[in-house]
């Protein structure tokens, strides 16, 4: 039994051959270069991989916040507009009453300053009136009053005193012709004017 376990051993270092032992330096040196290289190449990988992540994290992250920020610009703007808008309605509502205040300012003084506001008032009437024969015209009693007896061009006019109608001011009946000369009038048509500039604004 002996025998036959040394004859195994033997023929088992028989295979081995002490040659076969020897270390291949150039082939451990080839193998070291290239885990070496596949190591280097696997960090490289990992390390791009990683910070091509972090940049796509960062890119996200900044076109969430350029996204927030043109939000929030657009509604900005939009506020802006409303507001300039509000008070582009509130200008030009102002700039119409100023006008209106000064029309009213100018027509006052000039009726201050005319020497017969009443006879001005039937003269601008006659001027709009297709024809003047016959003539009734109603207007304030003090204005009435300082033209009493008037008989213009010829022609006899009917006074009639009327606390309806302004100082300054008439209205002209002649026939089926009726001519509004009173300042509450021309006002009114100064105001209609403004309020349809606005509206066509």
């Amino acid at each position: 039994m002996r025998s036959a376990i040394m004859r195994e051993d033997t023929a088992i270092l028989s295979v081995v051959r002490p040659e076969t032992l020897l270390v291949d330096d150039d082939a451990v040196l080839s193998a070291r270069a290239r885990a070496e290289r596949d190591g280097h190449n696997a960090g490289y990988a990992a390390g791009l991989a990683e910070g091509q992540g972090e940049m796509q994290a960062a890119a996200d992250k900044a076109r969430s916040e350029q996204s927030s920020a043109l939000k929030a610009l657009e509604s900005a703007v939009a506020r802006a507009k409303d507001v300039l808008e509000t008070e582009h309605v509130h200008l030009e509502h102002a700039a119409v009453e100023l006008a209106f205040q000064i029309a009213q300012a100018v027509l006052t003084r000039e009726l201050q300053l005319s020497s017969s506001p009443g006879l001005e008032a039937i003269s601008r009437a006659l001027a709009e009136s297709p024809e003047s024969e016959g003539a009734v015209v109603r207007m304030n009693p003090a204005d009435a009053e300082a033209l009493a007896g008037l008989a213009q061009s010829g022609e006899t006019i009917t006074i009639i005193p009327d606390p309806a109608v302004g100082a300054g001011g008439c209205i002209l009946e002649v026939g089926a012709a009726l001519v509004d000369a009173r300042i509450e009038a021309a006002l009114e048509r100064v105001r209609k004017v403004l309020d349809e500039a606005i509206g066509e604004s």
